[in-house]
Formats: structure tokens, C-alpha cells, sequence
């Protein structure tokens, strides 16, 4: 019987489940968030898009037909989304702070219109109103939390704020080691843990990489 209880709060992709059982530990997966396409309507012309998730992305192409645009976007996922349904990515940066940052220093002749969720990190609104900036924010999904108290364990994947909320509405984190997919969802930690690993880059497969890093040693 292994010695390692292991939860991931995201349902896992079959090849991904497997490179983390496959170093020995016993493995709970349960979806702590939902992510709901919502009705909305935008007027995307002479504007540059933003996406900050690959949810985002699929309720706008699932809704509305959209011509090549400048995209803006966070992660390597959610660029190959964008480029896979024949959009055009300018930039693409590791989290929505660097994209903030980034957006308010280009050449303002743009207009951006950025989709997104009901739950999001500020960083985007922020920056643009602190630079006296127009930003068009329209809301695309719905997140929603579906908690569930499930008892302990040795280590537990995290992979965004929201998650990290849904968790901790009936569950602890105690003495569980946190294994976090990027900086924003480590900070939302940060008041709940001190043993927290933040994955190298923020994708599912880098983060996987770390949990089973840690635990083939321990194995």
C-alpha cells in the first residue's frame, strides 16, 4: 500500500494521471471549479483580443464567429487554442501580471477587448485604469465552485485561485504539502501554507513533472 495520498483538484488528462500513479502514491482526483459558457455579446471589430484562459477562448469560438485578430494571451495552451482555430497570437506571456504590464506600454492606437471570466486576477483592469486606458471587458464563462470535504492528504495539485477557494470551503490544508501551477495561484496560498512548490512554467505537464519529481524521491 503506498505510503503518499495524492489529490489533484482538476480532473486529469489519462496520460497525466498515469505518469503521477506510476510513481507509486494513491491518487483522488476531484474538479473543485466549473467553468460555465455564458451568452454574451461583442463587437469585435479594429480591436486586438485578450484571453487569459483556454476556457475563455473556447466559450468565444463556441459563440461567435471571430476574423483573424491580434491576440494577446497567457500560456502556451491557450496560444496553441488561439492559433488552432486561426487566430492570430502577438504575444503571448507566463501570467497576467507580465501581459498587464506588457499591454500598457504598446502603441495606444490599439483597442483591446478582453474576455474573460466572472472570477479573475485584477491585473489587466488595474494596469489599464492606472494609465487612464481604455479596456472592454466582457465576460464569457462562469466559474463556480464545487467543493467537497475529502480528508487528508500528503501532497495536493492546485491550478488557480478559484480552486484554491473551492478547497478550502470544506476542506483544510493542514500539514499537505501544496504543489501549485504558477505564481497567482502559489500567492493564494501563501496565507494557508508554507510548504508550497510552484511549478517551473505554468502548464498541467510542468506541474505533474514537479509532484512526480518530489515523490519518486520519497517513493
Amino acid at each position: 500500500m503506498s505510503r503518499f495520498r495524492l489529490l489533484s483538484t482538476k480532473l486529469l488528462e489519462p496520460a497525466q494521471k498515469y505518469r503521477l500513479i506510476h510513481t507509486g502514491v494513491s491518487y483522488t482526483e476531484w474538479d473543485f471549479i466549473s467553468c460555465l459558457p455564458k451568452a454574451f455579446s461583442a463587437d469585435t471589430n479594429n480591436k486586438s483580443l485578450i484571453f487569459t484562459s483556454q476556457n475563455a477562448v473556447k466559450a468565444v469560438i463556441n459563440q461567435q464567429h471571430i476574423s483573424v485578430k491580434n491576440c494577446y494571451c497567457v500560456g502556451e495552451k491557450t496560444k496553441s487554442l488561439l492559433e488552432k482555430n486561426g487566430q492570430k497570437v502577438t504575444k503571448m506571456m507566463q501570467n497576467s501580471a507580465d501581459l498587464a504590464t506588457f499591454l500598457v506600454k504598446l502603441d495606444q492606437k490599439q483597442s483591446f477587448l478582453f474576455f474573460t471570466g466572472n472570477e479573475r486576477m485584477p491585473h489587466l483592469e488595474e494596469s489599464f485604469q492606472r494609465q487612464g486606458l481604455p479596456l472592454e471587458v466582457v465576460e464569457v464563462y462562469t466559474t463556480k465552485p464545487q467543493s467537497k470535504a475529502l480528508g487528508d492528504f500528503d501532497g495536493i495539485l492546485f491550478f488557480s485561485p478559484s480552486g484554491v477557494k473551492s478547497y478550502l470551503q470544506k476542506n483544510a490544508l493542514k500539514n499537505s504539502l501544496c504543489f501549485a501551477i504558477g505564481s497567482t495561484t502559489a500567492k493564494a496560498l501563501e496565507e494557508h501554507s508554507e510548504t508550497i512548490i510552484t511549478a517551473s512554467q505554468p502548464s498541467i505537464e510542468h506541474l505533474v513533472a514537479a509532484v512526480k519529481n518530489h515523490f519518486t524521491r520519497l517513493v
